[in-house]
């Protein structure tokens, strides 16, 4: 799969741009130059064909602490990119520090490695012209686009269509396991196929590349997806083959429909753990937990240690976690059951009726407290999107709902009709 970075000044309209063309709200908007800060990853589908798109914090000058680290972010991403694209604001037009950029961008981005130049902010036809100041910059093709309004957009989809490869991939679902270094994820595939597909050495690292193998569930084929496992990332040193299976792993996390963490029974959920669930759960994906190497402790302690996972992964309720062993076997029968059940959850869809006629009475009887003597209430509710399940809010006063309200209704719709393994997208706009 190619790779494209948008790379930029500060608050040029990256993180827009890499939402609108994603069409979904991966990236955090604001106003506030510097709001990103790290790289953020999305599957771009362009019809038959594939492209990873990753967005970067907005380069800050050479500067210390903070500003150094965002602009060693955007460097790696030109290391990891096949194209750059190159985000500059045509409403404020070349400014100095466009320039600076672009010979930060000569410096290092290597001469044979294309970079097109998306001006955006061109809202209308009639800002087409503000583009052309930037021809003096000596990139081409210039682009110009709006995040905003989604003008040009479509043009750039096509370009990037035709710079992306055909996805080698075959329709799914891909179900991925992932976890730290050393849990077995490589074993438990193994048990899973019943043949030593994958290479078990306890030397952490030795799984690089993901490996795809082709299975079948009562008569249902399906893709496993065996990755590389992930430390911190400040662990990860800088150049290093691990860095770039680290790469290759998120790239399989963003093809899977369902990821299986894996954890180890004898030290679940440690931080690391909890990090890639939040990933996993951002890309939108269905989630299973896997308590691998149960076998090592005595069935009280192995209720102790899933109610321990229980609690801790709380807030993504209801997450399916089965306590498994690679070596004797346990609990491998229900693997592919309930990753496929999950799978299945997360195409569900609820008929606004059901969702209206169940909902808003839960609703009316537990309302939103007052707010500045507002009275904020869901009026309509509605399922946009699968994968993950997504839902509309129509509400009275939208931009008073609380957060913690929204978790309550987000609870009172998995109770009502459970999506489970998945984190529910809630979109909220007023009536």
């Amino acid at each position: 799969m190619r790779r494209a970075a948008l790379v930029g000044r500060p608050n040029v309209g990256k993180s827009s741009l890499f939402n609108r063309l994603l069409r979904k709200r991966l990236a955090i908007v604001e106003d506030t130059p510097g709001v990103t800060r790290d790289r953020h990853y999305g599957v771009l589908h362009l019809e038959d064909k594939t492209l990873l798109l990753i967005d970067t914090g907005g380069f800050l000058g050479k500067g210390e602490g903070l500003e150094a680290q965002v602009a060693q972010q955007a460097q790696f991403a030109l290391e990891e990119a096949d194209l750059i694209l190159w985000v500059v604001d045509a409403q404020e037009g070349l400014t100095a520090a466009d320039e600076e950029f672009g010979a930060w961008l000569r410096r290092y981005c290597p001469p044979e490695k294309p970079i097109w130049l998306l001006a955006n902010k061109v809202d209308t036809p009639a800002d087409s012209g503000k583009v052309w100041e930037f021809y003096r910059l000596g990139i081409e093709p210039v682009y110009g686009v709006s995040a905003t309004t989604g003008q040009g957009v479509a043009a750039l989809r096509a370009a990037l269509a035709a710079y992306a490869e055909v996805s080698p991939l075959p329709e799914g679902p891909y179900f991925a396991l992932i976890g730290r270094p050393n849990v077995g994820k490589s074993s438990l595939l193994n048990a899973l196929l019943q043949a030593p597909r994958a290479i078990v050495s306890p030397t952490p690292g030795t799984t690089r590349d993901p490996l795809y193998v082709e299975a079948q569930w009562r008569g249902k084929p399906f893709y496993w997806i065996d990755t590389a496992g992930l430390r911190r990332k400040a662990r990860i040193p800088d150049h290093s083959i691990e860095r770039y299976a680290a790469l290759r792993t998120l790239q399989a996390l963003l093809t899977a429909h369902v990821v299986l963490l894996v954890v180890e029974a004898t030290e679940p959920c440690t931080a690391q753990d909890m990090a890639l669930l939040r990933q996993a759960e951002k890309q939108g994906k269905g989630i299973v937990c896997l308590i691998n190497k149960a076998d090592l402790l005595p069935p009280a302690q192995q209720r102790a240690v899933k109610a321990y996972v229980q609690r801790k992964l709380l807030p993504l309720e209801p997450v399916p976690i089965l306590a498994v062993s690679a070596l004797t076997g346990q609990g491998l029968d229900e693997v592919s059951k309930t990753a496929f059940a999950t799978y299945e959850a997360g195409g569900r869809t609820i008929s606004t009726r059901q969702l209206n006629d169940t909902l808003l009475p839960i609703l009316r009887a537990h309302p939103h407290p007052l707010v500045s003597n507002c009275q904020p209430s869901i009026r309509l509710i509605q399922q946009i999107g699968t994968y993950p399940p997504t839902f509309l809010l129509l509400a009275r006063h939208a931009d008073k709902l609380r957060e913690t309200y929204l978790q309550f209704v987000r609870r009172q719709i998995q109770r009502s009709f459970p999506f489970p393994g998945w984190w529910l997208r809630l979109q909220v706009r007023s009536e």
